[in-house]
């Protein structure tokens, strides 16, 4: 009897502990996996040039904006970020496909999609953007299907810093 539960008891705790192990693994990468960034090979001005054309010139694809977040920072009180600029991008395509559903209208929060690209004190240039791999698996459905397809897209578009989305 004694020894049933000492085995009870040692499941038990080996399940906790294995809950709280994950929930700080999960914590502590998640914002890794979120958000992916990927060495230029191009200075600065090159790097957001290249981009703007590699997406213009992909079928279906246009940048809608590019914003200049360092000037946006500073004449709103803030101090100098260094080069910084935000490209905003969509197809129009797979917009109305994600939008035409009333159940998928509240993602239109992340959309248009994104590029962060951005110089860091070393010099080294950076493109950032959200990870298409997880953001599908976290709606999943049509939604899932549609991120997907574009998320294919934009790895093409990309090729020249592989851009890869990944589920890890």
């Amino acid at each position: 009897m004694k020894t049933k539960v000492i085995i009870i008891v040692s499941l038990f705790f080996g399940f906790i502990v294995g809950i709280i192990f994950a929930g700080i693994t999960i914590s502590i990468s998640s914002g890794e996996m979120m958000v992916k960034e990927f060495k230029s090979p191009y200075d600065f001005n090159k790097t957001v040039e290249v981009v703007t054309n590699r997406i213009n010139n992909a079928k279906g694809w246009s940048v809608t904006e590019i914003i200049d977040q360092n000037k946006e920072v500073k004449e709103n009180g803030g101090y100098d970020i260094g080069n910084f600029k935000i490209i905003k991008y969509c197809h129009g395509g797979y917009s109305s496909r994600m939008l035409e559903s009333d159940d998928r209208k509240k993602i239109g929060n992340m959309m248009p999609k994104s590029f962060a690209i951005y110089e860091k004190s070393n010099g080294q240039v950076f493109i950032s953007t959200m990870n298409g791999g997880i953001m599908g698996k976290l709606f999943g459905g049509d939604t899932e299907k549609i991120i997907e397809e574009v998320s294919l897209e934009v790895e093409d578009m990309m090729r020249f810093i592989n851009l890869k989305y990944t589920l890890f």
